[in-house]
């Protein structure tokens, strides 16, 4: 009897162990079905649209997808270099986000006595990157945007450049108001488009590409477009130029990509920057930059409705809605942003006080941030923001935080130890240099509070490429047949936006448009001249 319990409850025990064990291999077997599962959705390629689902088809010797800043500069060229082209464009009409373009060595720049040391300017981009780019292609653009910007310039005599102080850097507005600017370059751009529809383009518009077409040794032979009455085929015999932006807009390849402006907001009105051309690319065979992505986060332009308000970039005191200084005010623009990113409900504000005037790029200040100039009418500029309450004022600190909704008892405090560093000269707190701090006193009223808040510009990693434009597989060698221009290409951003190149996306945008087209009909090593004269 003793012997056959005891063997009853050995028995029992193996089978419960058995069970146990029995249990743990289905759930590592369903975690290793699982993690063969893709995380995101364009790691499931589509399959091919047929020939019988094409209701129409089109031969060309370029297919250039997307129409933006760099769409529009590849057609182009493209065109005025004899080629047959065809656009699909998403979007109804030309968009864009952005006002200002950077070259070197452009012509009116040098007639200027402007001189450059593309070298150390590289050098500089290089540190910034963190060893992230790929020096052929950001080189591509030192060496070759001035040549490129100066040809889009001559196809566009009504519109006017006017040099920035950075030395580099078109905008295009009227009369000196930079609130103008923004709807200068959408009106430029159109303008490009229309040169390019001159010169024979075919432009598809509200037709977004959906899939790259590929022979059977898988290089890129076209492209399929989805327009209103159904797919557009588009044979391209010299090649298909992704040109659909960034993934900004895409909240899946954000948090893939760039899950820092998770939560933060966008600027665009149009919501059109989905990753379109990085999807179809990489069901091609593709890479793309790691992540994670660099990103363009800064407080100006705003999606605030009372508007932007002047020098952001100014090391002034910050403070959060606790009413706490958290950080050194004198980073880079970009490293101030992000600063703010973290803080609660992403909030801060910069706070000056009746001295602001003296305490600016237009007085004495001596600080050289690029987005400290932000305006070229400090006075009016101020009263404009001040009346639509992108400034807020009060005659007194305590007034001034319950305007804000900070916490006033901090806020206080902190003042009250900020102007002992600003008497000290010495910021023995956060490091501001002295020569900036002991103009920022926050003694003498009225007080003024300009509420900073990060806006979502751009994404500004994508497909990798080498010099010559050409989209690159896994192993480094061209795809075939695909190249990729603007915010749609990568190999170029690292670590940080290297904002000393004010203008720069735009440039790259327009440089690798136009030389992406070159490259495709073999003439990328030709100048660009005397192009579309």
């Amino acid at each position: 009897m003793d012997m056959t319990r005891r063997y009853f409850l050995t028995a029992s025990a193996t089978a419960a162990a058995a069970a146990v064990a029995s249990n743990a291999a289905m759930a590592l077997a369903d975690e290793a079905q699982e993690a063969k599962q893709p995380r995101w959705s364009w790691e499931v390629k589509p399959e091919p649209i047929s020939d019988d689902q094409i209701a129409e088809t089109l031969d060309a010797d370029i297919c250039v997808i997307g129409f933006g800043s760099s769409g529009t500069t590849c057609a182009m060229a493209a065109a005025q270099s004899g080629a047959k082209v065809v656009v699909l464009q998403k979007m109804e009409r030309v968009v864009t986000n952005g006002w200002c373009v950077a070259a070197y060595n452009s012509k009116m720049f040098l007639e200027a006595g402007k001189t450059y040391d593309l070298p150390k300017i590289y050098a500089d981009f290089a540190d910034l990157s963190n060893g992230r780019d790929n020096p052929k292609v950001v080189q591509t653009f030192l060496k070759r945007s001035g040549e490129v910007v100066d040809y889009v310039i001559r196809q566009t005599p009504e519109f006017t450049p006017i040099m920035l102080g950075t030395g580099h850097t078109y905008g295009w507005y009227i009369n000196n108001d930079m609130a103008t600017r923004y709807n200068q370059f959408q009106k430029l751009l159109n303008a490009i488009a229309n040169k390019a529809i001159e010169a024979g383009a075919e432009i598809r518009y509200s037709t977004p590409a959906v899939q790259l077409v590929q022979d059977e040794t898988g290089r890129v032979i076209g492209a399929i477009g989805e327009g209103p009455d159904g797919y557009v085929k588009v044979n391209a015999a010299k090649g298909v130029i992704i040109c659909t932006g960034d993934t900004s807009d895409d909240p899946e390849m954000i948090e893939a990509f760039c899950p820092i402006l998770e939560g933060v907001r966008s600027v665009h009105m149009e919501p059109c920057n989905t990753g379109d051309g990085h999807k179809m690319a990489l069901w091609a065979g593709a890479s793309m930059d790691p992540a994670p992505h660099t990103m363009m986060m800064h407080f100006d332009p705003t999606w605030m409705i009372e508007g932007n308000a002047p020098y952001s970039g100014i090391p002034w005191l910050r403070v959060n809605l606790n009413g706490e200084r958290f950080g050194n005010e004198n980073l880079g623009y970009q490293s101030h942003v992000t600063q703010v990113r973290f803080q609660p409900e992403m909030t801060a504000f910069q706070i000056i006080d009746s001295n602001w005037d003296k305490h600016a790029p237009n007085g004495e200040y001596p600080h050289p941030n690029s987005h400290s100039r932000s305006t070229a009418d400090p006075v009016n500029d101020w009263a404009a923001a001040l009346e639509r309450g992108a400034i807020i004022q009060a005659d007194t600190l305590e007034e001034l935080a319950d305007l804000c909704g900070i916490n006033k008892e901090n806020f206080l405090a902190t003042v009250e130890r900020y102007n002992e560093l600003v008497d000290l000269g010495v910021d023995e707190d956060f490091g501001i240099p002295s020569e900036f701090i002991v103009l920022n006193g926050i003694k003498e009223p009225p007080f003024f509070a300009i509420k900073r808040m990060p806006a979502k510009l751009a994404t500004c990693g994508g497909l990798t490429i080498n010099e010559k434009l050409e989209v690159l597989n896994a192993e480094g060698e061209p795809l075939g047949g695909l190249y990729a221009a603007g915010n749609a290409s990568g190999s170029y951003y690292g670590d940080d936006y290297p904002l000393f190149i004010t203008g720069g996306s735009h440039g790259r945008a327009w440089t690798f448009g136009v030389l992406s087209a070159r490259s495709a009909l073999g003439l990328l090593d030709e100048p660009v001249d005397e192009l579309g004269m």
